[in-house]
């Protein structure tokens, strides 16, 4: 775990199934030379099974285990080796106890990718292995189920335009900074 003095750059994604974690993640890290953490695919490389295997399989309490080792392996790595990481999370990994604390902790400030549901309902309808996308009404009740747990992230951003205008959003509200050869996360900025 890091502590609050690294200064290690480390900025986690989250969102619902949908909000462009993945996509806008692989934007925002090549646009600033960070390098990007697919959380999901870190779990399927780590089980050596997809995700909708394991939780067929194995369940989701044996998945959510592997996710939050695999959490911890990430952010382990990323201040071990130094490396400015954009970390996009799975659509369920904030919403886990304790996993904002354990990410605050971790001094990895977390950013809200939020999309109105009805365009994170059509993004989905479209998409093949999502195990905990049965239905409409699933889907809904799901999404407010996680929805507290987003609010607590330390930033949000509206992410359902193009994903390029995303991470000029980002980037234009100073989330993370660029200077020099260097890129570094301003804290100090509110939940907006």
């Amino acid at each position: 775990m890091r502590g609050p003095q690294s200064r290690v750059p480390i900025l986690c994604l989250a969102g619902f199934m949908g909000s462009g974690k993945t996509t806008v993640g692989t934007l925002l890290a090549r646009q600033l030379a960070w390098r990007f953490v697919d959380l999901d695919q870190r779990i399927e490389e780590s089980a050596g099974l997809k995700i909708p295997e394991i939780f067929e399989r194995l369940g989701e309490p044996a998945f959510r285990q592997i996710e939050a080792d695999q959490l911890r392996a990430a952010l382990g790595r990323a201040s071990e080796h130094s490396e400015a990481t954009v970390l996009a999370l799975g659509g369920g990994t904030y919403a886990q106890p304790g996993c904002p604390d354990f990410l605050r902790a971790s001094n990895a400030p977390v950013l809200w990718l939020d999309s109105p549901l009805d365009v994170l309902l059509a993004r989905c309808m479209t998409m093949t292995g999502r195990p905990l996308f049965r239905d409409e009404s699933s889907f809904r009740a799901l999404y407010a189920q996680r929805l507290p747990s987003y609010q607590l992230a330390d930033y949000r951003v509206d992410s359902s335009g193009e994903p390029a205008q995303v991470v000029a959003e980002i980037l234009r509200r100073g989330i993370v900074a660029s200077g020099g050869n260097e890129s570094h996360l301003l804290v100090e900025k509110p939940l907006s």
